[in-house]
């Protein structure tokens, strides 16, 4: 059985595997956490494209058909350059606004990321196409995926929280998770900021476009 790559910075990707899993149970996956290069997200453009490269061709050379790069800095960075060198299929994971977009009733929406992520190109094309009548409040966390990476979730919890405070009275009621450590504490972040505001990610999405495209090459 061929095999799905998937690359991050960490233990980010782990939430995107198991989505992974549950739809391709069959599915042999490495997991490529590249604690060594942590964080991705404050990497510089080429850096990060030839730390990417070296990591694909290794897994290539283990057998990989599909990779995944599971870090949205990676992704809004990099991936056109890497679908350039590369002749196998690369699935990427981008905020996601559009279902933010479609889910707000109150036309408030904010995109939790990092400082990378929140000022790419890739995110500002995301909030043109889908948010052309919503406010859209993009807030950089500096540290979070790091204090999450180090299982400092009380430090990463006590940020979060200052943060919010400039925000909660904006009328936000969809908040994207747009980091995949994000979600590793998505049930700490959603009792910073209430029941009421609905915190989205892009982990199922991808897992979908995978097994898309696990099927499409017919893999088995």
């Amino acid at each position: 059985m061929k095999k799905i790559g998937i690359i991050d910075s960490g233990i980010g990707g782990r939430g995107i595997k198991k989505e992974i899993k549950k739809l391709i149970p069959q599915a042999e996956i490495i997991y490529f956490a590249d604690s060594k290069n942590f964080p991705y997200g404050t990497k510089e453009v080429e850096e990060l494209n030839r730390i990417l490269e070296k990591n694909i061709s290794e897994l290539i050379s283990k057998g990989t058909e599909i990779i995944v790069l599971a870090c949205n800095s990676a992704t809004v960075t990099s991936i056109n350059y890497l679908r350039e060198r590369f002749n196998i299929p690369i699935v990427g994971v981008e905020p996601a606004i559009k279902m933010a977009a479609k889910n707000t009733k109150t036309k408030n929406i904010a995109v939790f990321a990092t400082p990378i992520t929140s000022k790419s190109e890739a995110t500002d094309r995301l909030i043109n196409e889908y948010c052309k009548d919503i406010i859209v409040y993009k807030i950089p966390f500096e540290n979070l995926a790091g204090e999450i990476e180090n299982n400092k979730i009380g430090v990463a919890g006590l940020g979060v929280t200052k943060i919010w405070e400039n925000y909660k009275n904006k009328n936000i009621d969809v908040i994207v998770l747009g980091c995949t450590h994000y979600t590793l504490i998505k049930n700490q972040i959603q009792k910073i900021v209430g029941d009421q505001i609905e915190l989205v990610d892009s982990n199922s999405a991808v897992a979908q476009q995978v097994k898309k495209v696990y099927d499409e090459i017919n893999i088995d």
